[in-house]
């Protein structure tokens, strides 16, 4: 195969007619020059130039290699425009991925700061589940990915509920997001825990309640420790990730859910919020590769810059 390097040089000597101009042109030495297109003259077995008084003139071999060797730089030109495109943010890609209610709540300002920012890049969402990004940050089908862990108990801390496999990735804090209990108006647990909105639901008075589940792994692995902390079985009698279908569900009278405080807005007003103790909480975290691209870092920055304080 033929050095492209090789190539470039007698390109150069060609171009400006001798040995010594080419190689003022490209900052190396006359011999340096002669010894290169003397290998290229080697590895195709042809003269590539006549040699005469006033510099030199290519052979036909000579003449068509320059021909291929102008294909190659403006190939190798356009190659380190578009690099310094993707590095400055005028081109490239972000394929960002979130579990619903961060997709709902997280993301819309941040793309919108970004896009303004940054709008040669191109932008793709999509929604997917907790255990389900990190492969698919590692195997380069996602460049960032929001996803939660859940920690319970009085020390938000330590994560002692189920979590995602991290390992290999860059893993950034970007907020706790509480989860309530969400009840109709009249559920029994109420009257144990008081009629302030402040007063807090003890898990263990919902040990008889009928559970409208979170249809992912993580959610619903999550209700399943936190019920048997507090001595039961949860009984499921759905599972739903639509928040809005949730609220009608609760709202009847069928059962009980949980609620982040992200999905909030998208409960109806006739059930009542309360909080859970222990304490249950979301730890959202922005995952990316070890070494994001410049569109990556640029999102983290958005994101994270938006965080609560």
């Amino acid at each position: 195969m033929l050095d492209p390097r090789r190539l470039l040089v007698l390109r150069a000597v060609i171009r400006a007619g001798s040995m010594s101009a080419a190689a003022t042109e490209l900052g190396y030495t006359p011999s340096a020059v002669s010894q290169q297109v003397a290998t290229l003259e080697r590895e195709v077995r042809t003269p590539l130039l006549v040699r005469h008084s006033r510099g030199v003139v290519p052979t036909e071999a000579g003449a068509l290699l320059v021909e291929h060797a102008d294909v190659v730089a403006t190939r190798l030109a356009r190659a380190h425009e578009e690099v310094a495109d993707l590095t400055a943010l005028r081109a490239g890609r972000l394929r960002l991925a979130a579990f619903a209610s961060a997709g709902a709540r997280l993301l819309p300002g941040a793309i919108g700061v970004f896009r303004r920012r940054h709008p040669g890049v191109r932008l793709s969402l999509e929604l997917r589940e907790p255990e389900e990004v990190p492969d698919l940050v590692r195997e380069g089908e996602l460049d960032l990915a929001i996803t939660f862990d859940y920690l319970t108990g009085s020390d938000p801390t330590v994560a002692s509920g189920p979590s995602v496999d991290t390992e290999g990735l860059t893993a950034t804090w970007l907020l706790d997001d509480v989860v309530n209990v969400a009840l109709p108006p009249h559920h029994p647990a109420l009257e144990d825990a008081g009629v302030s909105p402040t007063d807090e639901i003890d898990v263990s008075t919902l040990r008889d309640a009928a559970w409208i589940r979170d249809s992912g792994q993580v959610c619903r692995e999550q209700l399943v420790e936190m019920c048997a902390a507090a001595g039961f079985t949860p009984h499921v009698a759905f599972d739903s990730d639509d928040f809005p279908m949730v609220s009608g569900l609760v709202e009847s009278g069928v059962g009980v859910a949980l609620v982040p405080d992200l999905a909030v807005h998208q409960m109806g007003r006739r059930l009542v919020l309360r909080r859970l103790r222990p304490r249950l909480v979301r730890r959202i975290r922005a995952l990316t590769p070890p070494q994001p691209s410049p569109a990556t870092a640029a999102m983290l920055e958005v994101l994270t810059s938006r965080r609560p304080a």
